[in-house]
């Protein structure tokens, strides 16, 4: 009798993996099991992050939490927040949303914040939920990618892990997930994405309604932030993949149509709240940065220059997306230079991102995955580009935010095809750059800790942004008046160091006020008042406002200026004069009043030093000591009737003054 081999069942393996027992005998080894994969990553993100649930508030927490009156209704103020412009809760008043091109309606992200405003005040909530949505974008990420490459010859079986794990370890994405206020990043991400992965699962399955609840989704992500659109422009070559669309020849566009009518939907929406206009770059250098200073007037840079500017911006970008080293929050004027076509870097980014559209569009069939990574990576840029309009800064690590997502998925399909065609080594990269740039964002978290430490930070990082200038010199500021007294002698060097920093920022951009502002509130703190009022003044002559925070802040130099001539050097004359002009700007100022009726009584000038008094006193009719001054006064003025009647008020407003003052 013929002996006959046992035929066995024949796996086959897709190139660059390894087949083990456990593939053909007891199935899917642990580590290849979707779920956990999918905890894997998630349980990856939080961890990332976990060193950012102790933070404050910093940054723009401030526009969109702590000083949004809106959000800090709660609940009750979400009507206001989806009616009105993203500016308009902290600024509370109306037009204020083209204060940068285009307007800004966010209202999603800001209506998650008053909800968790409502059930916890301070800023850990935030943090907590920032870092579990990120965790929950990265899972579907992967489960995105998972089910694009199902069908893909050769793709091995980590393409989905290596794109999301890619993603997730990212340093670009800091500021997203560090920064309360970077949500809207996550969700505009997660509704394109999530979006995107329904429609792309209704064309497989045939199911009309998951188109429709994808068009949900990405709705839901333009409402967090208008980037999400530009998934309108992915979605098409996502169902136009070879052999991926179930729907039949040109079927795909009625599982497209839902998503189409989400975006009419919410510009239709956008325009009924902020209007439809770009709106025109303004003549303000932080929110244009394509000005330059000729005879004291602020122009627009030549076209050539300013696309020379925009393409070495497109440079840095991939420049980030590989070697993201030395991040910094902040890129406004002039942290990047006003370039021209004599540079090399402006032809380098415009050479490549034409270069990436044109493989994209030849070899969409050849490197199907490799194109939908750079679509993606186009489209979600085009929108902060500056190409097409101005986005009021030159470029920022939060625009990169979408665009990293494409970034990953080309570089996994670059590293597959390695595998495939050089050695299968090659996907051994995809653990070791997640571990370096892991590590990179585990030590760039602590920077977002408060504004302080985020500022002080990153402007020895970036010395050429007046922005980040103006904002670590008034950090150290607010940090000096924030110390108790006892304390301040001990730390004048925040001072001096937060004058270097304005006057450097004023040297970048010599017409800003907000910069004088600040420079002149250090030059007072250090007792320099003379500088201190050339830098009120300054501010003020700059604003068609009278810059009222520039005119208090005057009037207190002016006093204490008048108050160190008088006491300080005995120059009355230099007191008169200072205590004058505060007068002048506010008649009605206690403190101004108080010190020129003492001057006044020094020199002599008995019923001049009586007028005083008695307007102190109006001022401040409860307070104590304005009325003792003034009883003193009438008293000096020989009216002792009328002296005896405000002691004794005097005394009934505070027991116990005439025996204080019986000296």
């Amino acid at each position: 009798m013929a002996k006959h081999k046992r035929q066995q069942k024949k796996t086959t393996v897709p190139a660059g993996e390894k087949t083990t027992t456990r593939d053909t005998a007891t199935g899917l080894p642990w580590y290849r099991k979707v779920r956990f994969q999918a905890v894997g990553l998630f349980l990856l993100s939080f961890l990332l992050y976990a060193n950012t649930l102790g933070h404050d508030f910093a940054l723009d927490d401030a526009i969109v939490i702590t000083d949004n009156e809106i959000v800090q209704r709660g609940i009750s103020g979400w009507g206001d927040l989806f009616s009105h412009d993203t500016f308009y809760g902290f600024f509370m008043e109306e037009g204020k949303a083209n204060l940068v091109a285009g307007g800004r309606y966010r209202p999603l992200t800001p209506a998650m914040f008053a909800l968790e405003q409502q059930i916890s005040s301070g800023p850990f909530l935030h943090h907590l939920l920032n870092v579990f949505w990120y965790g929950a974008l990265v899972v579907v990420i992967f489960g995105f990618v998972r089910d694009l490459v199902r069908q893909e010859k050769a793709v091995p079986w980590w393409f989905a892990l290596g794109v999301a794990a890619l993603f997730a370890a990212h340093p670009l994405h800091t500021e997203a997930v560090a920064n309360i206020k970077g949500r809207d990043e996550i969700i505009a991400l997660l509704g394109a994405v999530g979006g995107t992965w329904l429609i792309f699962r209704a064309t497989q399955n045939g199911q009309f309604r998951g188109a429709v609840a994808g068009a949900v989704l990405l709705f839901l992500g333009c409402l967090a932030k208008e980037n999400a659109i530009t998934f309108l422009a992915v979605i098409p070559v996502v169902l136009l993949l070879p052999g991926k669309s179930g729907a039949g020849r040109g079927g795909w566009l009625r599982y497209l149509a839902p998503a189409l009518v989400a975006g009419a939907v919410f510009l239709v929406l956008r325009t009924a709240v902020i209007g439809w206009s770009l709106g025109d770059p303004v003549r303000e250098l932080m929110n244009n940065p394509f000005l330059e200073l000729k005879n004291g007037v602020w122009t627009d840079i030549s076209t050539s220059d300013r696309l020379a500017t925009v393409m070495h911006t497109l440079w840095e970008y991939l420049r980030l997306l590989f070697a993201p080293v030395n991040l910094v929050h902040d890129y406004y004027p002039r942290a990047i230079p006003i370039m021209n076509w004599a540079n090399v870097t402006p032809w380098l980014g415009l050479l490549l991102h034409v270069g990436l559209g044109v493989f994209a569009l030849l070899k969409w069939r050849t490197h199907r995955l490799l194109t939908v990574g750079i679509v993606i990576y186009l489209a979600t840029l085009s929108i902060v580009s500056n190409v097409f309009f101005s986005v009021g800064t030159n470029m920022s690590e939060r625009f990169l935010f979408m665009p990293s997502l494409g970034w990953a998925l080309a570089i996994t399909a670059l590293i597959a095809g390695a595998g495939r065609k050089l050695s299968p080594a090659a996907a051994w990269i995809i653990p070791v750059i997640t571990l370096v740039f892991g590590g990179m964002t585990i030590a760039r978290n602590p920077a977002w800790k408060d504004n302080l430490t985020l500022f002080t930070t990153d402007v020895k990082k970036q010395p050429n942004s007046a922005k980040l200038l103006n904002a670590a010199g008034g950090a150290r500021v607010d940090y000096y008046q924030s110390l108790p007294s006892r304390d301040q002698a001990a730390q004048q060097q925040l001072l001096v160091a937060a004058e270097a920093d304005l006057t450097r920022a004023i040297e970048i951009h010599p017409t800003y006020r907000n910069a004088y502002l600040l420079r002149g509130n250090a030059h007072l703190l250090l007792k320099e008042y003379d500088a201190a009022i050339a830098d009120y003044d300054q501010a003020i002559d700059m604003s068609n406002d009278g810059y009222p925070a520039a005119t208090d802040n005057l009037v207190i130099a002016l006093t204490a200026a008048g108050q160190d001539a008088g006491e300080g050097r005995g120059d009355l004359n230099g007191a008169f004069r200072y205590l004058r002009r505060a007068e002048q700007l506010a008649p009605d100022d206690y403190e101004t009043l108080r010190l020129l009726g003492v001057a006044s009584g020094v020199s002599g000038q008995t019923a001049q030093a009586l007028n005083y008094f008695q307007r102190a006193a109006q001022a401040r009719p409860n307070d104590p000591e304005a009325r003792w001054n003034y009883a003193i006064a009438l008293y000096n003025a020989g009216q002792t009737e009328a002296a005896e009647a405000e002691f004794q008020e005097a005394e009934r407003l505070k027991p116990g003054i005439r025996k204080e003052r019986a000296g």
